[in-house]
């Protein structure tokens, strides 16, 4: 009997010892650890689109863990492709054209430079037959007066003077012959170099064309883009948090197809009491209790605490009194604390939206 009342008392020894065990902990935060409720958030990441069109399908769902590039949906392009196929038929055609304005131009310009020449040595001509008439010219003035004064002292006969006027009144009328010429060919020079114009309106015509067709590239290539822009793809490793969009849905540019969040983006939001602000820092070791592993608490850091004191929200609930006033602040987590002494990364179980409780050492 007596042995077994000593198994007795050293089985409730042990029972108070392991309650002790347990207890010590939470007697400890009361007096030396600061507790407050947080809860989960996450950046959300909306998946949206770049083009306006129509859902060809969408391949995500709730819960579904995404790669960067991975496909989430296709919108319908074939919109797309027949304008691109109109648009490159245009390219071509402009293409064309530009070469036969690019020939068009290069002939007229040369010859419209032939004829310049060809105007240039018919007036160079003129010119010197109009100097070769006025030289010719004043020799029959100067024979015509000789003999004139001749035929006045009766030394030449009436014949031989009749001679030399006419050939006097010849040359005077090849002078104005070859002033005529002249005259002529700087005309025809004239409008040889206005045709100048001509070479300078084709120039023009193919500089336009050139734009045009500079135009056109510029459209191929952002249809390319929007057609590219028809495969939707992750912008980066996460987990979907809400599927938005169906198949077969009309989404406007920047309509929204589903929402991710990066597990590695999970952090704590919390608030401080007022009267604690003091004693938690930037920088400072935060445990984060879940109800699933609250003897594993898992280890973040204070990465931000606010500058301006606000109203208790409804949704905390502290070990403390409640205040009148508390101070946000962000529990993030670093790689070098991911899991919990169980091994549990804070990634599996931490979840968007959970409520966990957050232990801050003030006691030092």
């Amino acid at each position: 009997m007596r042995k077994k009342n000593i198994f007795l008392i050293i089985i409730v020894v042990l029972l108070i010892l392991i309650a002790v065990y347990k207890i010590l902990p939470y007697i400890k935060s009361k007096n030396n650890y600061l507790t407050v409720s947080g809860r989960v958030e996450a950046d959300e990441i909306e998946l949206g689109t770049r083009v306006m069109g129509k859902l060809k399908s969408v391949l995500i769902e709730d819960g579904v863990k995404l790669k960067k590039g991975d496909t989430i949906a296709l919108i319908e392009d074939d919109d797309m492709k027949s304008k691109r196929r109109q648009t490159q038929y245009r390219f071509d055609e402009l293409s064309e054209k530009i070469n036969a304005a690019e020939f068009d131009l290069e002939y007229t310009t040369n010859s419209v430079q032939h004829t310049i020449d060809e105007a240039q040595k018919a007036l160079s001509v003129a010119d010197a037959r109009l100097k070769q008439a006025e030289a010719r010219k004043e020799n029959a003035e100067k024979e015509f007066n000789r003999y004139s004064n001749l035929l006045e002292k009766e030394a030449v006969s009436k014949e031989r003077h009749d001679n030399v006027r006419l050939a006097n009144e010849l040359s005077h009328e090849e002078v104005n012959v070859a002033l005529k010429e002249v005259e002529r060919a700087k005309v025809s020079l004239l409008k040889a170099e206005d045709s100048k114009r001509l070479v300078q309106a084709k120039g023009k015509e193919l500089l336009a064309l050139r734009k045009s067709l500079s135009q056109s590239r510029e459209s191929l290539n952002q249809i390319d883009i929007n057609i590219g822009y028809t495969v939707i793809t992750s912008p980066s490793d996460g987990i979907i948090l809400r599927k938005v969009a169906e198949p077969g849905e009309v989404l406007l540019q920047g309509g929204v197809i589903g929402v991710m969040i990066n597990p590695d983006d999970i952090h704590i939001k919390t608030y401080l009491p007022e009267k604690y602000i003091g004693k938690v820092q930037m920088n400072m070791k935060a445990e984060i209790v879940t109800d699933a592993y609250p003897d594993n608490p898992f280890t973040g850091y204070v990465c931000y605490i606010s500058d301006k004191a606000e109203f208790t929200p409804k949704e905390v609930q502290s070990y403390e009194e409640r205040v009148k006033q508390v101070f946000a602040a962000k529990i993030c987590f670093s790689n070098r604390d991911k899991s919990t002494g169980g091994g549990k990364t804070y990634q599996k179980i931490l979840k968007k939206g959970m409520p966990v409780d957050v232990r801050f050492d003030v006691g030092h």
